[in-house]
């Protein structure tokens, strides 16, 4: 954790007294990260004692009864209260910029307004992008990361009509329907926001990261709970699943079987007001048991497609074309056979009767235009854009 703890600044001017002399926000920060405060335990404390400083100043001894500690030389004890405030935030904030990015606390201007009504919120949040993507219409859509070829469809189509039609697309940058939302809400150029597990330094999973820049590039914006520096545990995902369902004024789940982290999603959701839907799936499938589930439960309302969906939320389907470039006669060949049937590199050269380095150059650039995506790292699918190309090709 930076600049707290041992490693944290400890000799004059620690302790209460810079407490005292260290600003509303400072002390913020600070409280923020220390470890088994979380955004319940900082609202519990808020709430005793009105003020981030006077939290500081009254130290760990008075906080006991609100927030649980460790032992006092253990990682994350109480020896995270000896550190300056001051140096805690400075450390902190130099640490997000040099990666690109912000710190925003509740305090903040730029904290985002749909996570205001989030009770409690999170008191800290770690921004790349714009604050204006914050302001604007948003929905999730979320589900499994084992998707079948039906789910990432149904995944991408509602998100390119919802990008089309001015929506951002929040989604939590995992493989499968959330990585499907976010390609597709980039392949419309509209932008999008992620929501990470993990510091924003630390793009999870790995694979993703050229869809990240793809992201940012696009106008788009991560964003994370987690500090710069932190380490990361299953509770991360959960606090994740919240905060993408407070982003958002409804939430889609496309697929989700039992115990899916989806459904912590569907729930937070519920839980904090926001309009839940789900798109149903076979009834044996197991891909689709928690949506079938919701939607059977009454918990969401029925997908029947993204129109539907669209005129559900008050908005009309986008009409935006896709802008592409003319496509070259090897672009254009592989183009129809995946519009035909999607299919990895191998069987695309043997489809085409292409060397591999044509039918790799053509992949590369019709992804580029927003026309194919790589799910799975090996399979290539054409986008919703290019199958309104082929209409006209």
């Amino acid at each position: 954790m930076i600049g707290v703890g041992t490693d944290g600044p400890t000799g004059a001017g620690a302790g209460s007294d810079a407490g005292i002399r260290a600003t509303e926000r400072d002390c913020w920060i600070a409280l923020s990260l220390v470890p088994g405060v979380g955004p319940a335990g900082f609202a519990r404390l808020l709430a005793r004692y009105g003020s981030a400083a006077a939290m500081w100043r009254a130290g760990p001894a008075a906080l006991r009864d609100l927030v649980p500690f460790g032992d006092q030389g253990a990682p994350g004890g109480e020896l995270h209260w000896r550190a300056d405030p001051r140096e805690v935030a400075r450390s902190l904030q130099q640490a997000t910029e040099r990666v690109g990015g912000r710190v925003v606390t509740g305090l903040d201007d730029a904290y985002p307004p749909a996570l205001r009504t989030l009770d409690p919120r999170p008191p800290t949040l770690f921004v790349i992008g714009p604050q204006s993507v914050f302001l604007e219409r948003a929905v999730a859509i979320v589900g499994t990361r084992r998707a079948s070829g039906y789910g990432m469809s149904v995944a991408t189509e509602i998100g390119d009509d919802l990008a089309r039609a001015g929506v951002v697309v929040v989604s939590g940058l995992a493989l499968g329907i959330d990585g499907a939302a976010h390609h597709a809400a980039v392949a419309a150029g509209t932008p999008s926001i992620a929501v990470l597990p993990s510091p924003i330094d630390r793009i999870y999973p790995p694979r993703h990261r050229q869809l990240a820049r793809d992201l940012l590039r696009g106008g788009g914006a991560i964003v994370s709970e987690i500090a710069i520096g932190a380490s990361i545990g299953r509770p991360d995902f959960a606090r994740r699943n919240r905060i993408i369902a407070g982003l958002a004024e409804a939430v889609v789940v496309v697929e989700a079987p039992d115990r899916s982290g989806a459904l912590l999603t569907a729930a937070a959701a519920n839980a904090i007001g926001r309009e839940l839907y789900a798109v149903p799936g076979p009834i044996d499938a197991m891909a689709s048991r928690g949506c079938n589930r919701l939607i059977a439960d009454h918990q969401a309302t029925l997908v029947t497609s993204s129109a539907s969906l669209l005129r559900q939320i008050g908005l009309a389907r986008g009409e935006r074309p896709p802008t592409v470039n003319a496509l070259s006669e090897v672009e254009g060949q592989v183009l129809r056979h995946l519009l035909e049937r999607s299919g990895s590199i191998e069987e695309l050269v043997d489809r085409t009767r292409q060397q591999p380095a044509s039918v790799a150059s053509a992949l590369a650039m019709l992804e580029a235009r927003g026309l194919v995506n790589p799910f799975g790292g090996a399979t290539f699918h054409p986008t919703v854009a290019a199958k309104r190309l082929a209409k006209v090709m």
